[in-house]
Parts: C-alpha cells; structure tokens; sequence
C-alpha cells in the first residue's frame, strides 16, 4: 500500500514530555525565579508553533500539534494518600491540564531503590524513546518537539532524522542554591543533545532574555495567577511577530560612498533673481556657509566653501584572517535561542552554542558583531566555534 504523500503547505507537530523534567523546571519558575509561575501546558504549545513557523520559514497558522505525550513515574493511589500534603489532589489537577490541551499521559510506578528505600523512576526514557519513534513511523511528524535533557535520547534523535523528521529539543540549565528548607535546585541539558537536534533551542536564555521581556508570546509560557490556562492562550493586541535575532544599524562611516569625497560642496539651481545672506561661523573664518532664498520661494541654494573633514577610511575586515593562538576574526550573521552561525570567510558558517561563548553573555550578543574564534568539526563534520569572544573594531 503506497503511503500518503505528505502535505507541504501542513507542518505537523508531535510533542513528548519528559514528565519529571518537566516537573522540576516548571518547580524551579515557581519557587526560585523572579516570575513566580508555573509553566503553562498551553502556553508552551502556542510558543512551539510561532517558534516553528518561524524556523520552517511557514505561518503558525499552518503549524498543528498533532500529538502530545506525557510520561512520568507515578506513586499508588495509597502511597499517594499516605504521603505528605495533597499529593492526589495535585496530580489530579494537573492531569486536567494534560487533559484539557489534549496531552495523552503515560505513568509507570516508582520502583524502589537500594539506597534509603526510596521510590526511583525506571524504564520512562525506553517507553518515551519507543513511543516516539513508533508515533512518528505511524504519523510521519515534520517535527518532533522533546522536552527532555538525558543524553540517553540521541539514539532516538539519530533515528528521527533517518524518518526525515526534524527535531526540536527544549533545554533548560538552571540552577540555584536552597536554602535551608529546600535542597539545591540543578537542571542541565545535555550538550551532546543539544548538538545533535535540528533546531536546539535554550529556553532559560529566551526567557531570560531582556529582549523578551514583554514578548506576549514568552509570558504566556507562564500560568497567570487568577487566570485559567484556556484563557491564557489567548494572544492579545496588534498582529504578534515571532522572536527575532536583533540586528545593530549600519554605521554610515564604514559604508563605501558612491561618490568619490570632495572638498567643495556646492549646489546651484537656475533660478534668476536671489537674496543673499552670509553666516559666518564662530568657530573661525572657514567654512563660510551662503543661503541663497528665491523670490520664487523655491528650494534655497547652498553653497558649503571650505574644507571638510571626512570620516577616516576603515579597512576592509578580513573574515577568516588567523588572529593570534589559533584563533580567527568572523562576524555574527544569525542568532537564535541558545545558538548561532558565524561568517569566517568560509564556504559554511560556523555554529556556536552559548557555552561556547568566552567572557561575554549569548543576550549581549547582536547580529553583525565582530568575534574571534577557535573553529572546529563536531563529529558530523559541522564546522564549529569554540572560544568565541568579542573583539573591538
């Protein structure tokens, strides 16, 4: 039986919780950040479809999650009932979440550990990885979102684009120091992960990031309290525009004129009778400026005499030129959450991950910065960018 051809005007989602990942990041935003909100289900979902319409280069209109897993180690109903605080009630309300933004949930009992006899999460990576691969065979997805951060998931990534099907990996590091009530809080995502997504996108550093900080997209990641998670989704206002790499003003002074540079400026019209005013500066006898008003109150005529001092000549920047210890000049030409590309004068770009950054901070950066670089190839033969710091011009 021949398969469906897909369509190109569609692009299909599927999206697969790391249940206990999840749990902890969206923990941490609400007990430690400064926002003080639990992640909406609904929110991220309506951020994963601007963010992928603006990566697939299509509208988030003609993006559509399809599916949506969850899966997560779960205790007994009567363990539940014997454990401190309203634990049923919790997860039952959270489950209405899932429910309500048509998330399908898959729990497996804690297994008990050696250590302490505590209850331990066993066998949810090896469902989640054969879940996924198998709903993508079936579904045949155009992107896969993981929201995960084990190493233990590449093999699945590796199997997801041998499907033709990209794949999005949401990462959070973060990390803050408990205090006496609480225990450290430390979540970090596999760089090799990472490295081996599609579209790898930090979510700490976007939601962070005082670019951000009124995107509507970006706080309706967060439930506002007083507000039901239904009516959180709704996006307010003027037409909303995707995130977008910022980009600095070009400096007219490095820009090559079209002209070649004079020292006599002058402008004449053909007009027949004038008046004539001089203003002589203060700054001394030159330049001398003459304004020339028509009778016909037409456009004046200027006449700049004197010398003008014209913006010193820059040299052309060499990209690709070997700096010192190994390292080369390259200029910033696209960034996205997390990562970038870099021009080195080369037939590719050079990709760059936050941490590969020396000295400076990934929200500091804007597209046409100047950097140096130690360059690279990952095990794919991409060329990379380690050691990337900024450099004066």
């Amino acid at each position: 039986m021949a398969t469906k051809e897909k369509n190109p005007h569609l692009t299909r989602i599927g999206i697969f919780y790391d249940g206990n990942y999840f749990w902890h990041v969206s923990t941490f935003y609400y007990q430690f950040h400064e926002r003080k909100s639990r992640l909406s289900v609904g929110g991220l979902h309506r951020f994963l479809k601007y963010q992928i319409a603006q990566l697939e280069g299509t509208s988030p209109e003609l993006c559509k999650i399809v599916d949506a897993h969850y899966f997560r180690g779960r205790l007994s109903a009567a363990e539940a009932a014997k454990a401190s605080g309203d634990v049923l009630f919790y997860e039952r309300l959270f489950d209405d979440v899932l429910n309500s933004e048509g998330v399908m949930m898959h729990h497996l009992p804690l297994s008990r550990t050696g250590k302490g006899n505590k209850k331990k999460e066993k066998g949810v990576d090896v469902l989640f990885a054969l879940e996924a691969y198998e709903r993508a065979l079936q579904n045949q997805f155009d992107v896969v979102v993981l929201i995960a951060a084990d190493g233990d998931y590449i093999p699945l990534v590796r199997k997801l684009h041998a499907l033709g099907t990209r794949v999005m990996v949401l990462g959070w590091d973060l990390e803050h120091e408990g205090d006496g009530r609480r225990d450290n809080t430390t979540t970090y995502t596999s760089y090799e992960l990472l490295e081996e997504a599609t579209y790898p996108v930090m979510m700490n550093e976007l939601i962070d990031s005082r670019a951000f900080r009124s995107d509507p997209i970006v706080n309706g990641l967060f439930v506002n309290k007083g507000q039901s998670e239904e009516r959180n989704r709704e996006v307010k206002g003027r037409p909303y525009q995707a995130p977008q790499a910022r980009t600095r003003p070009i400096d007219p002074a490095t820009v090559k004129s079209a002209e070649e540079p004079t020292a006599l400026v002058k402008a004449e019209t053909d007009a027949p009778a004038t008046t004539t005013e001089t203003v002589q500066l203060a700054t001394g006898p030159e330049p001398e400026i003459t304004l020339s008003v028509h009778d016909s109150l037409e456009t004046p005529e200027v006449k700049v005499i004197g010398h003008i001092d014209l913006p010193e000549h820059k040299p052309a920047l060499v990209l690709g030129e070997e700096l010192h210890d190994g390292l080369v000049r390259g200029q910033i030409n696209a960034l996205k959450a997390g990562f970038g590309f870099i021009d080195v004068g080369a037939k590719e770009n050079a990709f760059f991950h936050y941490k590969s950054l020396n000295g400076i901070n990934f929200n500091d950066l804007l597209v046409g910065d100047i950097v140096e670089a130690r360059l690279g190839r990952s095990e794919k033969d991409q060329l990379v960018a380690s050691d990337v710091a900024l450099i004066e011009e």
